[in-house]
């Protein structure tokens, strides 16, 4: 289970809970047994701010929650790629997040995994996220994972567009063709009121890989939530 309230959650507030919000929600997470926590975006065009979930690189994370001593399984952070470079990163071995998910549109899955490489070489866990899953045929899904082996590949539903039955042909291609020890994940959207029954069937396959479903508090994200 991943939870991404601070954020997708960023989208209902532009990411300013605020430091105390920003330290209490992920530490009652930790408490809760979440085994991922993503804490916000990276984003070069953004300035830092204590308050917010959006920051311009990755010792902004350190500075935010550099205050608890508690820390879940794995902490994470997202990048809209093409909106923050490398040397924005630093190695992972110096960094509070242990993993960074890339989100990408179908145009730019080329260039995009290839930036996918070069943060997985600077020691983090990258998790390749397939912006608008229903955009992509079964030959696209297949041509751009295996090369770079990421830590979990992940199917997003950004408009909220998929069945359960649409959802598992996604999985199924997947889960036949991506090397066994990349983990498949879903990141739903309830705009038609099926993100719960989505989650439900896909945790209800049995898979030969670990499955990571995303989830936030109260459901609140972008759109529909």
């Amino acid at each position: 289970l991943l939870d991404c309230t601070l954020r997708d959650g960023g989208y209902l507030n532009d990411w300013e809970f605020g430091q105390d919000h920003l330290i209490s929600i992920y530490e009652r997470l930790v408490d809760s047994g979440v085994e991922i926590i993503e804490v916000g975006f990276l984003d070069n065009r953004r300035p830092f701010d204590m308050s917010r979930s959006i920051m311009p690189d990755t010792e902004s994370a350190n500075q935010i929650w550099s205050c608890t001593t508690k820390k879940p399984p794995m902490v994470v952070g997202m990048i809209d790629y093409g909106t923050c470079k490398t040397e924005d990163l630093q190695p992972c071995d110096e960094s509070f997040l242990d993993g960074i998910r890339v989100i990408f549109k179908k145009h730019l899955m080329h260039e995009a995994m290839e930036f996918c490489a070069q943060v997985k070489a600077l020691g983090y866990k990258v998790f390749s996220q397939l912006v608008s899953i229903t955009s992509y045929n079964d030959d696209e899904l297949l041509e751009l994972v295996n090369k770079v082996k990421p830590y979990a590949v992940s199917m997003v539903d950004t408009y909220g567009l998929l069945h359960p039955e649409d959802l598992l042909h996604y999985y199924a291609v997947l889960e036949e063709h991506v090397d066994k020890d990349i983990q498949i994940g879903f990141h739903a959207h309830n705009n038609f009121q099926l993100a719960y029954a989505n989650a439900l069937a896909l945790i209800g396959t049995d898979s030969k890989h670990d499955i990571v479903v995303d989830g936030t508090l109260h459901g609140m994200g972008k759109s529909a939530g």
